[in-house]
């Protein structure tokens, strides 16, 4: 039996809606791209699925960007780690977390700090290829 790993792929991905609540946000995501590598084979898979990030405890720095739009890249931060445009799946994370998001064609900026962060996969990934391993 081998080792599969999902990582999840921000560039691309779309930002349907932010919910703002008591101290949480809740990002409802769209088309993102998943990669999930398995060990001891010739070739990954790519996938697509629906997620929402909810991150608790937060701070908000920027202004929060007009929905639905395109993510452009990011970075998502797990304590003393900073994955950019990618992180390892799954997000159940606690202590400084948060994430810097960039939106495609307006180039806007914004940033959530909190205290912990989960995504959670919508519905059923769909596969979309096979692609070679680099």
């Amino acid at each position: 039996m081998s080792d599969i790993t999902d990582t999840l792929q921000l560039p691309g991905a779309r930002l349907e809606r932010i919910e703002t609540g008591e101290n949480a946000i809740t990002l409802h995501l769209t088309g993102i791209a998943i990669v999930r590598v398995m060990e001891a084979t010739f070739e990954d898979t790519l996938w697509t699925q629906d997620c929402k990030l909810v991150i608790r405890d937060v701070e908000v720095e920027g202004e929060l960007p007009d929905c639905p739009c395109e993510i452009k890249g990011g970075d998502l931060i797990n304590n003393i780690f900073t994955y950019r445009d990618h992180a390892p799946l799954p997000i159940d994370w606690r202590g400084s977390v948060g994430c810097k998001v960039s939106v495609a064609d307006s180039g806007a900026v914004f940033s959530i700090d909190g205290g912990s962060m989960q995504l959670e996969r919508l519905g059923h990934p769909r596969y979309i290829k096979h692609i070679k391993k680099t």
